[in-house]
């Protein structure tokens, strides 16, 4: 398949000199063309000429027929002067046009060699752009999965940052919760020792109060001793 672009355009520069040669050589194909057809017009004209005396000759010899076929014969052998006369005026013209562009076979056989490269390299340049074409379809395709790989990357780290956040958090709320459980420990054991102290001074308190009870306890009985002493006095005085 051909490239809309001019098919000289890779191999301009090394055509130059056989584009004239190529339109001559056009120019005399066409002429060669039209002597072959010629020549085949010719011979079918012949042919049906031949066709018709076979058929008027097995009707059967009369003498009608015979005077009748001299006219067609003249006109026959006029026509087919005028056909070679006409066919040698072809071949002189084309002979001529080849003499005026200086064709010779060589230079003939050259133009085609060069129109077939110019073919072929036409072809490989189509080929070229097939490729170069698959190649950035590809590359497309190629750009097109980095971008979704640079969007699911940046994703991963976004869901990072968030996962990092909620972790500093949480860390952030234990440390509190420990802190806590740390001063509740302390002043539990402050309440400890406050509660030993209290006992202390409360088996203290105790001691001194039953001291005192028993030192009351001694002066009630000395006292009592001291009124049975004055009673027993009074009694006998």
């Amino acid at each position: 398949m051909f490239s809309s672009r001019p098919l000289w355009g890779p191999i301009s520069a090394g055509l130059d000199g056989a584009a004239e040669e190529k339109e001559a050589a056009r120019h005399a194909e066409e002429l060669l063309a039209e002597v072959e057809a010629e020549k085949k017009r010719a011979k079918g004209k012949k042919g049906k000429k031949k066709k018709k005396g076979g058929g008027a000759g097995g009707a059967g010899p009369s003498q009608e027929t015979e005077e009748g076929a001299e006219a067609p014969s003249e006109a026959a052998e006029a026509a087919k002067k005028a056909e070679e006369e006409r066919m040698m005026r072809l071949l002189e013209k084309c002979h001529e046009e080849r003499m005026r562009f200086g064709i010779t076979a060589e230079s003939q056989a050259a133009a085609s060699a060069a129109v077939a490269e110019a073919v072929r390299l036409d072809a490989e340049a189509d080929e070229a752009e097939e490729e170069a074409e698959a190649d950035k379809a590809e590359e497309v395709a190629a750009v097109a999965a980095l971008a979704a790989a640079e969007v699911a990357r940046a994703e991963a780290r976004a869901a990072h940052a968030e996962a990092s956040a909620a972790h500093g958090e949480a860390k952030a709320a234990f440390e509190k919760i420990k802190a806590s459980l740390e001063a509740a420990a302390a002043a539990l054991s402050g309440t400890g020792s406050a509660l030993e102290g209290s006992e202390t001074a409360l088996e203290e308190a105790a001691a001194a109060a039953e001291a005192r009870g028993a030192a009351a306890a001694a002066s009630m009985a000395r006292a009592v001793a001291a009124r049975m002493a004055a009673d027993s006095a009074q009694e006998r005085s």
